[in-house]
């Protein structure tokens, strides 16, 4: 009876509004016709909306035609929970952990499959693990105001200007200019659409902004005679704060009736008032934000941001007596696991732990025990360890939330790569006072800050004024955590002053002494970067007329494109792999029936999808493989329209390269802008393989030669350098022989027929033979009977080519696996068939396939079709890399913008002897540039220079004379250069600079 009514009242309203007609330009730029307006869309509504919301929601959309998304998985606690955003995970896990079907790419889905997939998603943000799978695949992520006024509307509109995007200001604002001159208008519409918005020619009903200078006008005539349009008659200097800020600002101010600005409120006070003016202005200020805060969170919940007021504890959240949560009057935490990472939960008193998990029970949590006591607690044995355990986490698969410290660790990487909920002790008080869950991500201080503080900050003093409240404390938080001195009063020394306005004793002072002043949001954005930034740009100079800058104070989000490099570990600490993510690394995590346990070397048992039955007329796991391994470049550097790219993420993305005007637009779309941006290339989709695939720096081992460089060296290098170090260190050695007598006389036994690697590796690599089988896949995964009798018969399932003796494959890919193995020389690439006729045998086969032989023929890789469009031969390329490493002596110099980025090849470079850096000290470049000149013709040259179109500021470096530099290359030098296992210093095939 309800939603008879409410689509009564739906009926009623549309029909009040009046049939919305809509001019040729317009439809061709900003609506469709659909009959029904939702007919197709398959729909999925993110948990951030409230439950009566997500109804309301819901049932706009199935009115409208549309069908919800069937759930994939089922939700322990119901539906409605969050879950967080994926950082650095495997490409894979997008698909694994998704709530709805995604679209598959490439066509590959069977017709009712392609049916169930997702085609919309209806959210706030964009801050769920699913969005970039979503972007990816093209499911468009929308806000409700595009339900709303599809719905009202009649039509649907295009989803791209109801973009969840941040960057998006003016997303589901429909604009009229009026009362202004033509180019000033122009100037307007063109931001507006750069940064989500919409315009009309005319006044129509689905018109939500109407920007004028007087209340006067047939314009504003028709925006007063239909109230139930609401249609905001708005000041121009709105948008002028907006686009100078980067940031919504609070439109009341500049709203007719009587906007506040030409009321002339704000005029600065005179100097002998200036105390008495700061004064009244904070005492106000703080008044009006309790006025306001109701009025905030109402159109909070309208406009779907689920953030809250801003809320930072008084006092600190841990210790011995000051752990501090309110009361919970509801269970909003029912549904949702909670656990506590490790540095956190040893930092606690025993009392705060207590009080901690009291508190997170009475909210309806399920808090999950330490798989250890801790010190204080029953069974402990009293004083804390002198080494914290890596992770304190016994099961990943039951945790939503990990409460967490700082952006290190193995559980803060962990759980980022999972997509848990990751969170700080100031985020869960917001939780506890607002009783509503939000993605930590959405506010810098909720998510955890990384545990070194911004380099140059320490030397920096700050201050703070016209900041009150709340406000005042989150600034003073960010300040702490950056590593800078927080001072309350104005000093000589003070290096900077944050303020809201421009005005009061601190900013004359500031002047006087030329003390530099900011607004907060250079704090802010400092803290998103975590890096140093300049004070001069105009976003942190600018000072609106109003004082709105106090509630903008907590708006900036986390940038979650730069987690990365936290979540790698990349300055140290122990960060979770990508092969700890419960999975096979190559695993084709599609929708599988069943379930394999696969047993790894370090046993733990994961849990991974079987594999599914391969469809007619292709092979098993091919497609999805391909798609993610190192695609082939064609050396012009276009980029397919919708791929991502640079500027993507940033403002202006969506919108117009030219001007817009009324009733005329020129302009370009986000495919084509993407597509002439011709900064990327193919070897994009390389890094998905490459990320997948990849072991850290921590699996890798190092050597530091004579001359200082640092190579990556083999499980068997490592070996010779424990000989090396017996001899000099009898105990020592004798300890090490006496841990690994069993495995030794176990790995002998079951290999007395194993295989052999010697040739022109000499005494070195010949010791395999006495080392256990450790066998690394790709492509293919063994059944858990297979898996058990590996183990049985003394062999190992490893998923690093440092590890490997053998990789199983059933094809030639370009997967990290299979470069790591092949330019590592000493790794056998095999066929499946010399696994199964090993098991069958109950012994491993002897197989040497650098020197051939029959065994080598009949097991080794077969695969004409890769090997003629990569122009190699598989068993040649190995015995070049068996016989010498591809880079041995080589040093790669990779330039910023090459792609797969420096992190992703370095482990590639220098598991073929190589050296990879960014930048080298200009003696020594120019010494490499000589050599490299002086190289005989067809040597090997000294110094190999990997670049692209991005980069070419930088190849004037590369020069010894004016007419003579060394060739520069793509990264296909490196790519293409691995399968073959030869590079040609004179062939011009990959030269990045010939035309």
């Amino acid at each position: 009876m309800e939603s008879t009514g409410e689509a009564a009242a739906a009926a009623a309203a549309a029909a009040r509004r009046g049939a919305v007609q809509f001019g040729e330009a317009e439809q061709e730029l900003f609506v469709r016709r659909a009959d029904p307006v939702f007919g197709g869309v398959v729909f999925w509504i993110s948990p951030a909306y409230g439950g009566d919301e997500r109804a309301r929601i819901e049932r706009l959309l199935q009115q409208g035609g549309a069908r919800p998304a069937a759930a994939r998985h089922e939700e322990r606690g119901g539906a409605g929970r969050l879950n967080g955003v994926l950082v650095r995970a495997l490409p894979q896990m997008a698909s694994h952990i998704a709530r709805f079907r995604l679209p598959r790419s490439g066509g590959g889905a069977s017709a009712e499959a392609a049916e169930a997939a997702v085609t919309h998603v209806v959210s706030p943000d964009v801050h769920f693990g699913e969005y970039a799978a979503c972007v990816a695949a093209g499911v468009s992520v929308v806000t409700a105001r595009w339900v709303e006024r599809s719905a009202a509307a009649g039509w649907r509109y295009v989803e791209r200007f109801f973009s969840a995007a941040a960057e998006d200001i003016f997303s589901g604002m429909v604009v009229v200019p009026t009362q202004m001159p033509a180019s000033d208008k122009e100037g307007l519409l063109s931001a507006v659409m750069a940064l989500g918005g919409q315009w009309r020619a005319k006044m129509r009903p689905d018109v939500t902004h109407l920007v004028l200078l007087r209340d006067e006008g047939p314009r504003f005539e028709y925006a007063r005679a239909h109230p139930e349009c609401g249609i905001a008659a708005i000041l121009p200097h709105w948008f002028k704060d907006t686009l100078n800020l980067r940031c919504r600002v609070p439109q009341e101010p500049y709203t007719f009736p009587d906007p506040p600005l030409l009321r002339g409120l704000t005029e600065r006070p005179a100097a002998a008032d200036k105390q008495a003016a700061d004064k009244q202005a904070a005492e106000k200020q703080a008044a009006d934000k309790q006025a306001a805060d109701k009025q905030a969170a109402d159109k909070q919940a309208a406009d779907g941001d689920n953030r809250g007021p801003l809320a930072v504890p008084r006092r600190a959240t841990s210790g011995d007596s000051a752990f501090e949560l309110p009361t919970p009057g509801t269970p909003f935490l029912a549904g949702y696991a909670v656990a506590v990472e490790t540095r956190l939960l040893y930092s606690l008193s025993p009392d705060a732990r207590a009080r901690l998990a009291q508190r997170l029970r009475e909210a309806g949590a399920e808090v999950l025990e330490p798989a250890q006591p801790l010190p204080g607690a029953p069974g402990s044995g009293g004083a804390a360890p002198r080494e914290l355990p890596e992770s304190l986490v016994a099961d990943w698969e039951r945790v939503d939330i990990l409460l967490c410290q700082h952006r290190e660790g193995y559980d803060y990487s962990k759980a980022s790569r999972l997509g848990k909920l990751v969170g700080t002790l100031v985020w869960l008080y917001q939780a506890f006072l607002t009783e509503v869950v939000t993605p930590p991500t959405r506010r810098l201080l909720h998510y955890p800050p990384p545990t070194t503080g911004v380099p140059g900050m320490a030397r920096l003093r700050i201050t703070i004024s016209n900041y009150v409240g709340d406000a005042r404390k989150y600034l003073q938080c960010l300040v702490a955590a950056m590593g800078a001195e927080f001072t309350p009063t104005m000093g000589r020394s003070t290096t900077h002053l944050v303020t809201a306005c421009p005005a009061g004793a601190k900013y004359e002072r500031a002047m006087a002494w030329n003390v530099d002043v900011v607004n907060h949001f250079w704090l802010e954005h400092c803290f998103q970067q975590w890096k140093l930034l300049s004070v001069s740009h105009p976003t942190f100079t600018y000072f609106p007329q109003l004082p709105v800058l106090g509630s903008l104070v907590g708006d900036t989000e986390v940038s979650l494109r730069r987690l990365g490099r936290w979540v790698d570990a990349a300055h140290g600490g122990s960060a979770a792999e990508s092969s700890d993510m419960d999975i096979l690394n190559d695993s084709d995590l599609e929708d599988g029936a069943g379930a394999v346990a696969v047993k790894t070397d370090r046993s733990h048992i994961y849990e991974v999808p079987a594999q599914p039955p391969p469809p007619a007329g292709s092979e098993s796991g091919d497609d999805e493989e391909e798609l993610h391994s190192v695609a082939d470049s064609d050396g012009s550097g276009q980029q397919e329209p919708g791929a991502d790219g640079p500027g993507a993420d940033g403002p202006g993305a969506d919108g117009p390269a030219g001007r817009a005007v009324l009733g005329q637009l020129r302009h370009t779309s986000r495919a084509a802008a993407m597509a002439a941006s011709k900064t990327l290339n193919e070897m994009m989709q390389a890094a998905n393989i490459f990320e997948t695939e990849m072991r850290r720096e921590r699996l890798c081992r190092y050597r530091r030669g004579a001359a200082g460089r640092r190579t990556l060296v083999l499980g068997d290098d490592e070996a010779e350098a424990e000989a090396e170090g017996a001899a000099a260190d009898p105990p020592e050695a004798a300890g090490r022989a006496k841990r690994d007598g069993a495995d030794a006389a176990a790995a002998e036994a079951s290999l007395a027929a194993a295989a052999t690697t010697g040739g022109g590796g000499g005494a070195k690599r010949a010791r395999t033979s006495a080392a256990r089988v450790r066998i690394m896949f790709t492509q293919v995964r063994p059944t858990l009977e297979e898996q058990e009798r590996i183990l049985d018969m003394g062999g190992e399932i490893v998923d690093a080519a440092t590890d490997a003796t053998h990789l199983v494959c059933k094809s030639v890919k370009r997967t990290f696996k299979m470069l790591m193995a092949l330019a590592s020389g000493r790794v056998m690439i095999l066929g499946r068939n010399w696994m199964e006729d090993s098991l069958e045998r109950g012994q491993w086969i002897s197989v040497d396939i650098f020197r051939g032989g029959a065994e080598a023929a009949k097991y080794s890789v077969v695969d004409h079709e890769a090997e003629e469009r990569w122009k190699f031969r598989l068993d040649e390329s190995l015995r070049r890399a068996h016989r010498r490493r591809l880079l041995e002596g080589v040093t790669v110099l990779v330039t910023r913008s090459v792609q797969p980025a420096f992190a992703t090849l370095r482990p590639l470079v220098e598991i073929a002897g190589g050296e990879a850096v960014e930048t080298l000290p200009p003696a020594r470049l120019q010494r490499l540039l000589k050599a490299n000149v002086r190289a005989a013709d067809g040597a090997q040259l000294p110094l190999l220079v990997v670049s692209c179109k991005e980069d070419q500021h930088r190849w004037p470096e590369f020069r010894i004379a004016p007419d003579q530099r060394v060739p520069i290359y793509c990264v296909e030098v490196i790519l293409t250069g691995m399968l073959r296992q030869q590079i040609l210093p004179s062939s011009r095939e990959f030269d990045v600079t010939s035309p």
